[in-house]
């Protein structure tokens, strides 16, 4: 066979010498090797090889067959430009060089090829093809060279399968629909399969695949830049690929390796398109990092797996800018606790991690923590996040846990979606966060948390965590958004929610004011409250709330819903001041509470509250709704009404139980107030005092204007003074005493305003205080008003002074008007029926009607009477 081809090549010169003056070999579409046919002596054929023997050569130019696509013969100028090396297994690689006179030297011996280009010419290509299970390529390049790889597969046992050096930038061209192999050994010495010590530039649509065994997959001093191709790193002992700076803005890269896939050293790291996948095993291993420099992302897609422990899937000691793309980080790795001074420091396994800022806008992120990653991170800073848009879902499942930190003392940590050691913006975006890890966190921050934009959603579900501290324990609660300065929100939509397993649940908390002044939030926690030893010894307990604050909490806008239904929990609850509205800022609150109340010890519980501060609570405009099974609104300083339309519930199955609005000073000076309670509807107190509840105790209940419409077992009780000076206040207290309409320890004044009560017949019932300066009556009927029935009292022309509907069978009634006088004659009518006018007072049509006709039919005139011309108070009974 090998004779009848070189008998047909033989037959082919002497046809074509004449005209034809070159003979050309191509391979891909490039002219691999052209001679002038007078200098080829023969072309012999075997198995593997086409053998050029030229004329003055004692060896011959052996050419792998299988790299030869065509022969052709021309008389025109041929542009022989490209350097070839083929390697053939064990045998020497093939060498086609037509630079050899321009200082480009290559050898090889077997597999083993060096190469020393002194060549002043740029971009020299290397067209690198063939098998050698014994291969490299060593070279030193004084300028860039562009290397083609076409099918090559190499293995180096004893250093890299291709070493570059020079410093120069070098291209590593794949070609399309070629797949290409470097593999080092153990026994080399050197830093990666592919090493050079200049930049190194991947492109073409091929794939390469590498295995590091010894080190790295791929290594340079310099930065690498992929744009294009299939770059697979099947195993690296080290990192997938060692620089110093990556970019890549197409092609395909896969990396698994022993230690990080792409560690960009110090250097910046900027991914804009492509691909990047990669599963790493390792404890304490990064996807992509670069040390002390940034990490710009705008493009692309990145799916990163990481399961040892304490790893980062993107990990920068600067910046981290994410612009665009799709990242998705699966973290599985638990936390390490590190022996540090007199206690521990913990690492935590974290998807995105950067000491700098983050910025993220117009990106997807997915990330996922799960239960094995115990305090797991999904973004965690070590200065501020900037949030401008984009869409992140983030889940964490590790739980938290205690330990002893390097101070020595009691300390713990939990799981959070994304956390910051300054300050978290979130301007935009779309995030959803759930967390089912014990305390965890769905945003946190040891600096501000500011939202004005976008929706963010946070679903928890982890417990309380108690940890051992002094004489007791500490508790961490699982959290939507904690800061441990201040939270602000102007804009956006916040949900969070607490399912029935996150015991104590705090929605939002922060240990600075809350301020929110725009936006619609809704907050629902379920998680039961709790009694426990703190860490003084002593007795206490937990619970959920909605909105915990340990400095003030201030409402000017926005909407506002919350549903607390755990044991204790609380809708909105400070330790410092509560303002909710101003002259302009008119927020909507609807706040729930239905839990039952918590036995701490002995007799002291543990209520749900809807609204409750260690300081004062100020309630200026808004359309507050206030929904408890338990109490309504409580200050331990005082309450201020000044404006909005306020309803308060508080109604409770268990008996002595629902305050409406309690606090030790109540000021009702504007607003539309209407306050149901199953025990005082307003309760003025500071606690029992030294005496009994019937001593005086300081406190005291001011309503100098607004609508107040009020019931309750009590509907008004002060443990100390009443003080009314304007407004208009509708009251109605239960039908059998002991119990009140109106119900106070010290002194009642009556200086303005109108005021209509009714109550019970209790003896202890009593008139307001004679030093009053408006006239008013106290009313002590000894028949009982019915519920369908009216109060009417007309002074002797038929003027209408007052007209009223109780809510149930009542007896005694405190009446006081601007329109009363002394000297004056009244009469005092029960029943009747009243057409026309309005009407003040509750849903239910009990109140104050004004403005009508009353009509006597069917009336009874209980009393005429003549006021007093001295007094103000007039005691009329019947």
């Amino acid at each position: 066979m090998r004779k009848s081809l070189l008998l047909m090549l033989v037959m082919l010169f002497s046809f074509s010498i004449k005209a034809q003056q070159k003979v050309v070999v191509h391979n891909s579409g490039n002219t691999m090797y052209a001679s002038p046919i007078a200098s080829v002596d023969s072309i012999k054929l075997d198995n593997t090889y086409s053998k050029f023997k030229l004329s003055g050569q004692t060896s011959t130019l052996d050419i792998r067959k299988n790299v030869i696509d065509s022969l052709t013969f021309t008389n025109n100028t041929v542009n022989f430009d490209k350097i070839y090396i083929i390697y053939n297994g064990t045998d020497n690689a093939t060498i086609i060089n037509p630079y050899s006179a321009s200082g480009v030297t290559i050898t090889a011996t077997g597999g083993a090829v060096t190469a020393t280009s002194t060549s002043s010419i740029s971009n020299l290509q290397y067209h690198l093809l063939g098998t050698s299970s014994s291969g490299s390529l060593t070279i030193n390049s004084a300028t860039p060279a562009n290397f083609i790889l076409n099918n090559l597969n190499l293995t180096n046992p004893n250093g890299s399968a291709i070493g570059v050096t020079g410093g120069q930038t070098h291209t590593f061209t794949l070609q399309s629909g070629t797949t290409n192999s470097l593999t080092d050994g153990t026994a080399s010495t050197k830093n990666g399969a592919l090493q050079t010590n200049g930049k190194i530039i991947f492109n073409g649509t091929g794939t390469l695949n590498i295995n590091g065994i010894a080190k790295h997959g791929v290594s340079t001093s310099k930065d690498i830049e992929i744009q294009n191709g299939t770059i697979k790193v099947t195993g690296a002992a080290s990192d997938g690929l060692h620089s110093e700076g990556f970019t890549m803005n197409n092609g395909d890269l896969n990396i698994t390796a022993t230690s990080d896939a792409i560690d960009a050293g110090d250097a910046a790291i900027s991914i804009s398109g492509g691909t990047i996948t990669s599963t790493l095993a390792s404890a304490d291993v990064k996807g992509i990092k670069t040390g002390s420099n940034t990490i710009n992302i705008s493009g692309g897609t990145i799916n990163l797996t990481l399961t040892g422990a304490q790893s980062k899937a993107i990990s920068a000691k600067g910046n981290i800018t994410i612009s665009g793309g799709n990242i998705t980080a699966n973290v599985s790795g638990a936390a390490v606790l590190t022996a540090s001074g007199t206690g521990f420091d913990p690492s935590y396994s974290t998807a995105i991690k950067t000491d700098g800022v983050l910025t993220v806008s117009n990106a997807t992120i997915n990330l996922t923590l799960t239960s094995t990653a115990n305090g797991g991170k999904g973004i965690s800073t070590g200065k501020e996040i900037n949030i401008n848009s984009g869409n992140i879902i983030i889940s964490t499942a590790g739980n938290g846990a205690a330990y002893t930190n390097t101070s020595g003392v009691a300390d713990s940590y939990s799981s959070s979606s994304i956390s910051s050691d300054t300050d978290i913006n979130i301007l935009g975006g779309t995030l959803i966060l759930t967390n089912s890890g014990t305390a965890s966190k769905g945003i946190k921050a040891d600096g501000n948390v500011t939202i004005a934009g976008g929706s963010t959603t946070v679903n928890l579900s982890g417990a309380t965590l108690l940890n051992a501290s002094g004489s007791g324990f500490d508790p961490s609660y699982p959290t939507g958004i904690k800061a441990d300065g201040k939270v602000t929100i102007s804009n956006g939509t916040v949900t969070i929610t607490g399912t029935t397993s996150a015991t104590g649940t705090k929605g939002i908390s922060a240990d600075a004011d809350i301020d929110i002044s725009g936006g619609t939030i809704n907050i629902t926690t379920a998680g039961a409250g709790a009694k426990y030893t703190n860490t003084t010894g002593a007795t206490d307990s937990y619970s959920s709330a909605a909105i915990s604050g340990d400095a003030n909490v201030i409402i000017s806008g926005g909407s506002l819903t919350t549903n607390s239904s755990g044991v204790a929990g609380k809708g909105i609850k400070s330790d410092g001041q509560v303002t909710i509205g101003t002259a302009t800022g008119n927020p909507t609150l609807k706040i729930t509470t239905t839990g039952a109340r918590l036995l701490v010890s002995g007799t002291d519980y543990s209520h749900p509250k809807t609204l409750v501060a260690a300081g004062a609570i100020v309630i200026n405009n808004g359309n507050n709704t206030f929904n408890s099974t338990d109490d309504g609104i409580h200050s331990d300083t005082s309450v201020t009404v000044n404006g909005g339309t306020n309803t308060v519930s508080a109604i409770s199955a268990t008996s002595g139980v629902g305050e409406g609005i309690e606090a030790p000073i109540i000021t009702l000076a504007g607003g539309i107030n209407n306050v149901t309670a199953s025990n005082d509807g307003l309760n003025a107190t500071y606690g029992t005092v030294s005496g009994g509840t019937e001593s005086n105790d300081g406190s005291h209940l001011y309503i100098t204007g607004g609508i107040n419409i009020v019931t309750g077992s009590d509907a008004i009780d002060s443990n100390g003074n009443i003080t009314i000076s304007g407004g208009t206040t509708i009251v109605n207290g239960p039908t059998s005493q002991p119990e009140e309409g109106i119900d106070y320890n010290g002194t009642f004044l009556m200086n303005g305003g109108t005021l209509i009560s009714a109550g019970s017949n209790a003896n202890m019932t009593k008139a307001m205080g004679t030093a009053s300066t408006q006239v008013s009556m106290y009313i002590k009927s000894s028949a009982q008003l019915a519920a369908t029935s009216l109060l009417h009292i007309e002074n002797a022309t038929g003027t209408e002074m007052v007209t009223f509907k109780p809510k149930n069978a009542v007896y005694y009634f405190h009446f006081s008007s601007p329109n009363l006088a002394k000297s004056t004659q009244y009469k005092i009518y029960f029943g009747g029926s009243y057409s026309g006018g309005s009407y003040v007072g509750n849903s239910s049509g009990w109140g104050l009607y004004s403005g009508g006709t009353y009509s006597t039919t069917g009336a009874t005139l209980k009393s005429t009477t003549t006021t007093s011309a001295s007094a103000t108070v007039n005691t009329i009974s019947f």
